[in-house]
C-alpha cells in the first residue's frame, strides 16, 4: 500500500513545482485540478462553481454504487461456485436448483465483465471532474463583460457555394 503514497507525494511536488512561477491563469488551474484530485468537487469550489460539485459527486457515487453492487454480486458467485465444488456435500449454495454449472459459470463471467466497466466507470468520473475543474481553471478569469461584441455575416467564398463568417471582438 505504499505505492498510493508515494503517487500522491510525486503528484503533489510536481504540483509545487510547476505552479510556481507561471502566470495566474496556469496557476489558478492547476490549482483547481489538485483541489479536484485531492478531494472531488473541491477545485469546483476553488473556481466559485459549487453547483458542478453535486453533479461530480453525483456521477461518482452511482459509479460507485454500480462497482459496490457488481462486486457483491461477484463475491457471492465465488462463493457459490468453491460451495458447488467442494468436497462436503452437506454444504450447498444459494443458487442450487436455480443454476446449472455452466450458467453460475456464465454468470460469473458477465458479472466480472460488468465489474471492470464500473471500474473503469468510476476511473472516467474521478478523470472528468478533475479535467472539469483544470479547464474551467483558465476560465475563472475570463472577461465577459458586456462590451464583447458578436457578429455574423455572409462570407462568400470562390470555390465553396455559401459561407459564413462569426467574428468575435472585445476592445
Amino acid at each position: 500500500m505504499a505505492y498510493p503514497k508515494i503517487i500522491f507525494s510525486l503528484v503533489a511536488s510536481l504540483y509545487c513545482a510547476a505552479a510556481w512561477g507561471q502566470p495566474a491563469s496556469d496557476a489558478a488551474a492547476k490549482r483547481a485540478a489538485m483541489a479536484s484530485a485531492i478531494l472531488p468537487g473541491a477545485g469546483q469550489f476553488v473556481n466559485h462553481q459549487a453547483w458542478k460539485a453535486p453533479i461530480a459527486w453525483g456521477i461518482l457515487a452511482g459509479s460507485g454504487y454500480f462497482l459496490y453492487t457488481n462486486q457483491s454480486t461477484l463475491n457471492r458467485l465465488n462463493t457459490a461456485i468453491d460451495i458447488r465444488f467442494d468436497t462436503d456435500p452437506t454444504t450447498t449454495d444459494e443458487f442450487v436448483g436455480r443454476f446449472t454449472d455452466n450458467q453460475l459459470f456464465t454468470l460469473k463471467n458477465e458479472t466480472r465483465r460488468s465489474r471492470d466497466y464500473a471500474i473503469l466507470g468510476v476511473g472516467a468520473a474521478y478523470l472528468f471532474q478533475v479535467l472539469d475543474a483544470y479547464s474551467s481553471g483558465f476560465l475563472v478569469h475570463f472577461d465577459v463583460s458586456p462590451t464583447l461584441v458578436g457578429s455574423v455575416s455572409p462570407c462568400p467564398q470562390p470555390l465553396a457555394p455559401l459561407g459564413a463568417k462569426i467574428q468575435l471582438s472585445w476592445p
